[in-house]
């Protein structure tokens, strides 16, 4: 039989280029050679198309490359924005290309914090209060949007970039004396800002696979996040050996996983995500937060998704394989459509 050929997508113009590049690595390793045909599709930060180390080109140029070639499959290791957005997915629906994970509507709404939290509040999932505001209105009333968040969200806040990921473009404001010099280093990051009310309580993050021919959406274990340093699981905690304790079950009590669970999985639906996803959450006095959801997490054989695969006997060649033959399956399903 003909191997499968898959296209591996990493690198991107975000801020998690790095961090994609290890996922993308990963991808990589864990597809068996001998069934699959692999090609890499390294997109630079200036949004060039290196496809197997050859000379970068246009995305255009890429494309014509890709279908020269006859890829079955792309898999999308990209996070943030240009990557995980839906920007890629819409392209990739054009061309009737193949692809892991959620499609473009889905994406692009779930990179979108203010939007998707919109989305996800309105079906009844308890999420943070907060405040959305970009560069004009801070540079025409930076006194009015102070005097709105000491008064209906307080200190200390989290001030996110809309759109970024891996903890990039986030600040926690401790007091309205820093408030300034807290959003105006996350407008470098993006133009457009949430204003997040802290909540304090045990971090947990809970996997979601959509990877059942039968269509079924399996939670996997939850996994609670201690940092062992810092407020917060930021960037340098997510990715600085030792520096955060990942512990997959939850020390929560069974009521509680049974709940991060089943938000888990009503935030998968509600957003529309397909194949893979991962819903942050913090559980206080009163229960689970919805924070975020993650449509391509971190995909490291050390990363939280994997981790909790593992943790249920899905080994990480086992669940790339799974994701393949997802996007596959899918494909399939829409053609039959047609």
């Amino acid at each position: 039989m003909s191997k499968t050929h898959v296209a591996v997508f990493m690198g991107g113009r975000s801020e998690e280029h790095e961090i994609s590049l290890k996922s993308g690595e990963g991808v990589v390793r864990a597809l068996d050679s001998d069934a699959y045909e692999i090609t890499t599709v390294l997109i630079g930060r200036d949004g060039d198309w290196r496809i197997n180390g050859e000379a970068p080109c246009r995305p255009g140029t890429g494309v014509a490359s890709l279908e020269e070639r006859n890829v079955d499959c792309a898999f999308i290791a990209l996070h943030g924005p240009y990557g995980e957005d839906g920007r890629l997915q819409g392209l990739f629906d054009m061309i009737g290309m193949p692809y892991t994970g959620s499609g473009c509507a889905a994406s692009a709404l779930a990179t979108d914090k203010v939007r998707c939290k919109a989305v996800v509040s309105a079906q009844g999932i308890r999420v943070a209060g907060h405040l959305a505001l970009d560069r004009p209105t801070w540079a025409i009333d930076a006194n009015q949007v102070m005097e709105a968040v000491e008064k209906d969200i307080g200190f200390p806040c989290v001030i996110k970039a809309v759109s970024q990921g891996s903890s990039k473009g986030i600040a926690i404001c401790q007091s309205v004396l820093t408030f300034r010099q807290d959003i105006e280093s996350v407008l470098t990051v993006e133009d457009y800002v949430m204003v997040e009310a802290f909540v304090k309580g045990t971090e947990v993050t809970c996997s979601v696979l959509d990877a059942d021919p039968s269509g079924r959406m399996r939670p996997l274990p939850v996994t609670e996040i201690c940092p062992k340093s810092g407020t917060f699981f930021d960037y340098e905690a997510k990715y600085t050996p030792g520096a955060v304790e990942e512990i997959t079950p939850a020390r929560i009590p069974d009521e509680m996983t049974d709940l991060v669970m089943d938000m888990a999985v009503h935030a998968h639906e509600v957003v529309g995500c397909s194949g893979w996803s991962r819903s942050d959450f913090i559980i206080d006095e009163e229960g689970p937060v919805w924070i975020e959801v993650n449509t391509i997490p971190g995909l490291t054989e050390t990363s939280l998704f994997p981790q909790a695969a593992n943790a249920v006997g899905i080994s990480y060649k086992k669940l790339i394989f799974t994701l393949v033959q997802d996007a596959l399956r899918r494909a399939e399903m829409k053609k039959s459509l047609v």
